[in-house]
């Protein structure tokens, strides 16, 4: 590997997740750090004096360009639009800290910014740049880009949890959710809900999925305990196989062999908060990758 390559590969983690989080799409995100590396290939990099925040300037405008055309194709999707799933390279056993900046909560919050905004949020909020940094990557005044972050910092702070679950007791809730969403125990299923509980689904017009957001534990544990009854009752076999993608515990849903839902939750104050069900194939696919 040339030495140009080399310090860009050196790069890639951050640059990769840098543009994940800023389009909520792997693919996406892959092509805009392509494009990067293109680009990188064109300058004279003796002339480059800090190769990291040239790359990470490059890459946040690369991305702020995709962003506008992703969004375009969102207003069209079918349905509840989820980011893509983010699988961790560990396992489900592996000693894995939860990672609450590639939530699918906060992903689907950072969807509500404008493109500066979460440019800004991310650079100063997630990867620590300051707001000159930032000014000089967004082409902007340095107060303006301090505004930009507060401004996303307070639509998304719903979105973030007050107190983060640790990772035995997000597979614990998550474990005994799954087992009374399967054996149709209603009242342990709400007992495990927040008052506030949402439900989301992505099915892509490719897969059955609600049509809408559900809210409260009432029409959530209806339609959770029909689903499952509905499972059983039309499928030879099912498993539930853990795993972990967008920074924390999850569970895959395998149906007479074939992978139709890849299901998380998020945790507040000891009870689940928001449930995903991820069911694209399209988007399923990067569980086999």
């Amino acid at each position: 590997m040339d030495p140009r390559t080399r310090l860009f590969e050196s790069h890639r983690p951050i640059l990769e997740g840098l543009a994940y989080r800023m389009l909520g799409t792997r693919a996406d995100a892959l092509d805009v750090v392509q494009e990067t590396f293109l680009k990188w290939n064109q300058v004279d990099i003796d002339q480059v004096r800090d190769p990291r925040a040239w790359l990470v300037t490059v890459c946040t405008r690369i991305g702020l360009n995709t962003l506008q055309s992703a969004r375009s194709r969102r207003e069209l999707y079918v349905g509840t639009w989820l980011p893509e799933p983010l699988v961790a390279a560990g396992g489900p056993e592996d000693d894995l800290q939860i990672d609450e900046t590639v939530s699918v909560a906060l992903m689907l919050a950072l969807e509500r910014l404008t493109p500066p905004e979460r440019a800004a949020f991310l650079l100063h909020d997630v990867f620590g740049h300051d707001f000159d940094e930032i000014a000089g990557i967004l082409g902007k005044q340095s107060a303006a880009c301090r505004k930009l972050a507060s401004r996303a910092r307070a639509r998304v702070r719903d979105a973030r949890p007050k107190f983060t679950a640790s990772t035995a007791e997000h597979r614990r809730l998550m474990s005994a959710f799954v087992d009374a969403a399967r054996g149709g125990r209603a009242d342990e299923l709400r007992g495990l809900l927040a008052e506030s509980v949402e439900l989301y689904a992505d099915g892509g017009g490719k897969a059955d999925a609600v049509a809408v957001v559900l809210h409260g534990p009432d029409a959530v544990v209806t339609f959770l305990v029909r689903v499952w009854r509905r499972l059983l009752v039309n499928t030879q076999s099912h498993r539930v196989v853990p795993t972990w993608f967008n920074g924390s515990p999850g569970v895959l849903i395998v149906e007479d062999g074939a992978l139709a839902t890849a299901l998380a939750v998020s945790i507040e104050g000891g009870v689940i908060r928001r449930i995903y069900g991820h069911r694209n194939p399209d988007k399923l696919a990067v569980f086999a990758e």
